[in-house]
């Protein structure tokens, strides 16, 4: 009998397995390549003094998305994709988790989006930027619920050498991390170049493969510093050398998409696949790139800083959507309702603040015939005595300045900085104690001021606005600086970045 009942037990665990197996297969890959700092007038598709054939490709193949959206800088729009929550919900909109000596990252709380996934038999993996906190392990990719992880734990770094732009602690600072641990011995090649091979390397893994996957890849380039290898900085011969760096960047990102896409196709794995392909948030106009004919730029709340060009492409793209293009509202936290929709799990689960996420699918699949998204807060900050930042809902934007306004609010040219502008001022405010109003759809630029002529759109929109106040906020000072402990976690880790707190 004894053994009868082992058989039995041993067969349903098989039947699980089985179904579990078969379900999986069902899902989609997820291979979402998020790009930094690379702003609205790019890439070929929008502008084509940049040589970037597969992503143009790509997008005429797929589905762009005109009207997509992040925050204003780096960290607070990867923390929105990967726990669903709005950016002016969480602590990166604080500091931009600058310095990284700052004990702080996304809220333990939230459950990020590999987690979510893994509930539903996916593998997921993490290549390139991280900047969602380190100081302890518990704030780490692998923690948060990836599988594997190869990357650069802070902002921004070297991308040659690896070296972090702001330890100053040893003669190494390498930020180049592995599986939870330093990556000794693999710093001294071009980021964008080692990471790609890793992640083509995690595609081909995959081929034959019945088990469901999801690649985050952010992307190193074009973040500065504003370096390309020469075989694509001569692509290009204009006049200001700046230029051609930075453009050369832009075509190493064509380059690594055309890596990524091909190994997809090659393994097999190309028509059950959804690729995304976007960028963080805009180009910063004193450093290079150009968000024209937008105004402003990164770290900004005008269309310039915060609209970014993206498409949707991969196998699973309805035909009936290719070549498309879908000019609906959608930001980069949506995507997280999305992919665990189309998973099979729910979206909702804890945090200090419920789920904002919205699933874009159905519209961008042609099965609904507008976005479920109808108002984005751009950022609503309550860390000083003024509450300031910019709210849409429609067609209509109010940015909320506050005393000293909204900075950059100037347009920065076909490229920035230039021969005729080399030094661009950011310093340059509108919005100056009293909101403006603008109509985006009519006005995608914002030239034109509509407050006064639009009394009370002005003040429906600004009671939205007000109403945000009794929202959760994170607290209003950083964490004390912990330089000591992370200079010590470099020094003993053979000036390696690592986290310095259990």
């Amino acid at each position: 009998f004894l053994a009868i009942r082992a058989s039995y037990s041993t067969m349903l665990a098989l039947v699980s397995l089985v179904l579990a197996a078969l379900a999986a297969a069902d899902k989609p890959n997820i291979v979402f390549l998020l790009v930094d700092d690379l702003g609205f007038n790019a890439p070929g598709y929008q502008n084509p003094d940049l040589i970037t054939p597969t992503i143009d490709k790509l997008a005429a193949e797929g589905i762009k998305l005109t009207q997509l959206y992040t925050y204003k800088f780096c960290a607070p729009s990867r923390g929105s994709f990967l726990t669903g929550r709005l950016p002016y919900h969480l602590p990166a909109t604080r500091s931009n988790f600058i310095p990284c000596s700052i004990p702080d990252g996304i809220d333990l709380a939230y459950e990020m989006l590999p987690l979510k996934l893994a509930r539903a038999g996916y593998e997921t993996h993490h290549v390139g930027k991280w900047h969602q906190g380190f100081f302890s392990p518990a704030y780490t990719p692998l923690k948060r619920g990836f599988n594997s992880t190869f990357g650069f734990l802070e902002g921004g770094e070297d991308h040659y050498t690896s070296k972090t732009f702001e330890a100053q602690c040893t003669p190494l600072d390498v930020d180049l991390a592995e599986n939870g641990a330093p990556a000794y011995g693999k710093n001294g090649t071009y980021t964008s170049f080692m990471f790609t091979e890793r992640a083509v390397d995690i595609v081909k893994s995959y081929a034959g493969s019945t088990t469901p996957f999801f690649l985050y890849y952010a992307i190193h380039n074009t973040h500065a510093p504003v370096e390309a290898p020469p075989r694509f900085v001569n692509k290009y011969s204009f006049n200001f050398p700046l230029r051609n760096h930075f453009d050369g960047q832009v075509s190493v990102v064509d380059e690594t998409t055309r890596n990524v896409t091909d190994a997809l196709k090659n393994a097999g794995l190309w028509n059950n696949t959804i690729v995304i392909w976007m960028t963080d948030n805009g180009s910063p106009v004193q450093v290079a790139g150009s968000n024209a004919p937008l105004r402003g730029g990164k770290g900004s709340n005008w269309e310039g800083g915060v609209r970014v060009p993206g498409f949707v492409s991969g196998g699973l793209v309805p035909s009936k959507m290719a070549g498309t293009s879908l000019d609906g509202l959608i930001h980069i936290t949506d995507w997280y309702t999305t992919f665990a929709t189309l998973a099979g799990v729910s979206a909702d689960g804890p945090g200090p603040t419920p789920l904002e996420s919205l699933d874009v699918w159905p519209y961008v699949t042609g099965q609904a015939a507008a976005s479920p998204r109808t108002t984005i807060v751009h950022d609503h900050r309550m860390y000083t005595n003024e509450t300031t930042g910019a709210y849409r809902k429609g067609d209509w934007k109010v940015i909320v300045g506050g005393k000293d306004g909204e900075a950059q609010a100037s347009w920065y040219g076909h490229f920035s900085p230039n021969m005729s502008n080399p030094k661009p001022s950011i310093d340059i405010y509108d919005c100056i104690a009293t909101p403006c109003l603008f109509n985006i759809r009519d006005d995608p630029t914002e030239h034109i001021n509509l407050a006064a002529a639009q009394p009370a759109i002005l003040q429906g929109l600004l009671a939205d606005f007000k109403a945000l106040d009794q929202e959760y906020h994170p607290p209003k000072n950083d964490p004390p600086n912990d330089r000591a402990g992370y200079c010590g976690a470099i020094r003993s880790h053979r000036g390696f970045v690592a986290p310095w707190r259990p």
